[in-house]
């Protein structure tokens, strides 16, 4: 059987092939599909802290022409004790940003010894000072990259942490003041935007019109390790040594949608703190936020428990 009688009708077959193929390329959107299919690796020692030689990963798509990109800081959990910034999961996570067009850095941090556990019996004083560590050291590790060649535009610049990554993420964005004057140094430091899993904060009326960025969050509702709303850090007693109350996600919302601002919030009832595999499509809606809030200027707030 016969399907074309003619060559007009071969080359009207051909013409709208490649009205396909192009609208089916012009369709990946940057910073949320994969537009790129390899990308490249390489490690950089960005500071040296006592005994410590912290290091960061860089990635970046191959064959990427835009002069000024966005840059995706990864920042991973663990407690302040354990966790790497090339564990196998974040190494899989870093390529597949990377391929959307960002510019990625997985960064260590220092972590406390052997013999300091970071749990009910650590003075307060102690805890604030893991807290400043860790946020010190992920702005160094931004300062050493806008330092660096890799066309990075600074006033695109997406935190993402899970855990205790997620409490320095949100310590570098509205706590400040935790460092003191060291905090000066990183003035020039610009965060556009975050994504945070199972985190929270000292205080959420840190928070305020001038510093406030478009936040996504995700929570276990039944998380005993860094509160959903309101409570003690691990659960503690207030006759425990390492008793403070935090404000966990669903506070910060609160706080975020008083004054107006932007954010996206996933709850999960009945789900602890380990909600790291997150589904698929809720991850997804994050990029989605980014691109459309933080780079095109949307406004969108949204809560949803599931």
């Amino acid at each position: 059987m016969k399907f074309f009688k003619n060559k007009r009708q071969i080359k009207l077959l051909f013409f709208f092939i490649l009205i396909f193929s192009y609208n089916s390329i012009f369709s990946q959107i940057r910073y949320v599909d994969a537009i790129f299919d390899e990308v490249s690796s390489k490690t950089y020692n960005y500071a040296i802290k006592n005994l410590d030689t912290l290091k960061l990963d860089i990635y970046q798509p191959i064959n990427d022409n835009l002069k000024r990109r966005s840059l995706f800081i990864i920042i991973h959990g663990g407690g302040f004790k354990t966790g790497a910034r090339n564990d196998k999961s974040l190494v899989s996570l870093a390529n597949g940003i990377a391929k959307k067009g960002y510019v990625v850095a997985s960064v260590d941090y220092r972590l406390i010894d052997k013999q300091t556990i970071f749990n009910c019996n650590l003075p307060f004083n102690e805890a604030l000072k893991i807290y400043s560590n860790a946020q010190e050291d992920v702005l160094e590790s931004i300062s050493y990259i806008l330092r660096g060649n890799f066309k990075i535009d600074t006033k695109k610049i997406i935190l993402f942490g899970t855990s205790a990554g997620a409490e320095t993420l949100l310590n570098i964005t509205y706590n400040k003041q935790l460092l003191g004057k060291r905090s000066k140094i990183y003035k020039n430091i610009s965060i556009a935007g975050i994504i945070s899993i199972s985190g929270a904060l000292l205080n959420s009326n840190v928070i305020n019109k001038s510093n406030a960025v478009p936040s996504v969050f995700y929570h276990g509702s039944e998380d005993k390790v860094i509160p959903y709303y309101q409570g003690a850090h691990r659960s503690c007693s207030p006759l425990d040594k390492g008793y403070f109350v935090m404000d966990g996600s669903k506070k910060i919302v609160e706080k975020l949608e008083s004054l107006h601002k932007n954010f996206m919030f996933y709850g999960y009832k009945n789900k602890g703190h380990n909600i790291l595999n997150l589904p698929s499509e809720d991850f997804k809606e994050a990029f989605i936020f980014i691109r459309n809030v933080v780079f095109d200027g949307s406004f969108y707030q949204m809560s949803l428990v599931k």
